[in-house]
């Protein structure tokens, strides 16, 4: 499949080009599912559209809300985001990627229930929040320098391998995350997601096939991790507790998840098996994922322009989230799956989002440069305004850049530009 930019004329030539790729791309000329309110646990979810994490680049010095961040997810959630997956959160001081993250510990989960506060005071009906738990393992940095703690040493990240985070440290670093957990609930959160994607830590320990330690090696030890902060927190039965998970890394065994270690192909025995056992103790919130930024970010975001030459045409990657979620679906039919990948395909993404939803692929579909382009997009699908495509994210990576490489306040860099069309 080849890569190319996003210039198809019509629905028409859109759905032809993905028939002949072998592509089932799902559709739905009708919206009304995306207006559909889910239950979730004991809350409801208002509608199907859900706001991505991307990392705002705006916390406060000690890791609390700033009034920027504020505003930002008031300004979503006046969009009609039904879901606002908050992050990124670390869970500790080592574990933030830079100064400006968003940081949640006790001198802070005041502030953090200040913010949830006057997000939902902003809008008359109700709104899910997520707060996505995370440490930056091998992106981490103290005092604005890098401090990478990484799970094993991997020559295929473009980044130093830092040091080596041992098992008693694992121990430790789950007791935070376990803090963390109970300080969301305080804080006012509906969920709490337990972030395995992209490379982060927990991610990374997914592929330790050749660590030592409990940590490492067989399947359960690599992701013990995961599994020992999820059960404990269900176990507290504080918060609804969810996962945002990578099923395919991109990169070949033994360095990447998802990755058959004779074919070199695509492999989700074992994402699946993970999936299996998160349901099984209790786990009804996925959201799904692939790839890792430093290496196969078009994995994570298809885009047309700003990142590193993808392998693979834009359409292949929206396929292989579609049917991950799909396969996670099959696998936890009684829980809640968010699926992603849709800003590339610009005005017809809320008709693949419905009729993915209709056909039971997923439940509610993830929007991340969207949102951060035209943060009342909901709003128009959800009021069936004709969304038009010189208002949506042209998936140029400038969002992306500015706080991946420049460490900038996250803002859409069109954005004055592109609200004329919305």
């Amino acid at each position: 499949m080849i890569f190319q930019p996003f210039n198809f004329k019509s629905s028409t030539e859109l759905r032809q080009a993905a028939d002949a790729y072998g592509i089932l791309l799902p559709w739905q000329d009708s919206l009304e599912s995306l207006a559909r309110p889910v239950t979730l646990g004991q809350a409801s979810i208002p509608n199907r559209i859900l706001a991505q994490p991307i990392e705002g680049f705006d916390a406060e010095a000690n890791g609390a809300p700033s009034e920027r961040s504020v505003n930002r997810y008031c300004e979503l959630a006046c969009g009609r985001f039904g879901c606002l997956w908050m992050g990124s959160i670390s869970v500790n001081l080592e574990g933030r990627s830079n100064p400006s993250q968003l940081w949640l510990h006790d001198d802070t989960v005041d502030d953090f229930a200040a913010m949830l506060r006057e997000v939902r005071a902003s809008v008359d009906e109700p709104v899910y929040l997520v707060a996505q738990l995370t440490h930056s393992g091998r992106y981490s940095t103290v005092n604005g320098k890098p401090a990478p703690v990484c799970a094993f040493e991997n020559p295929l990240i473009p980044k130093e391998n830092g040091r080596i985070i041992t098992d008693e440290e694992i121990d430790l670093l789950i007791e935070d995350y376990l803090y963390s957990v109970h300080l969301a609930a305080q804080a006012g959160f509906d969920a709490v997601d337990i972030r395995a994607c992209h490379g982060y830590l927990i991610n990374e320990l997914f592929a330790a096939y050749h660590r030592p330690g409990r940590y490492g090696g067989n399947f359960e030890n690599r992701v013990r991790m995961l599994m020992s902060i999820v059960q404990k927190a269900i176990d507290a039965d504080e918060i609804e507790v969810g996962v945002r998970l990578n099923m395919h890394d991109g990169l070949p065994w033994p360095y990447g998840w998802g990755m058959n270690a004779v074919t070199g192909e695509m492999d989700l025995a074992e994402p699946l098996r993970l999936v299996e056992m998160l349901y099984e103790v209790g786990v009804r919130l996925f959201n799904i994922s692939n790839g890792i930024g430093a290496t196969t970010p078009f994995m994570i975001r298809p885009y047309d322009t700003g990142g590193p030459l993808p392998t693979e045409s834009q359409l292949a990657g929206i396929n292989r989230m579609l049917q991950c979620a799909r396969s996670v679906k099959k696998i936890a039919p009684e829980s809640i799956v968010v699926a992603s990948g849709f800003t590339w395909l610009r005005e017809y993404s809320p008709n693949v989002a419905a009729g993915g939803i209709e056909a039971n692929w997923f439940d509610v579909a993830g929007w991340g440069r969207q949102s951060i382009a035209w943060p009342s997009f909901a709003s128009a699908v959800l009021n069936n305004t004709e969304v038009q495509r010189d208002g949506c994210c042209t998936t140029c990576c400038g969002c992306t850049n500015l706080i991946k490489k420049s460490g900038k306040q996250l803002r859409c860099v069109l954005r004055k530009r592109l609200e004329k069309s919305q």
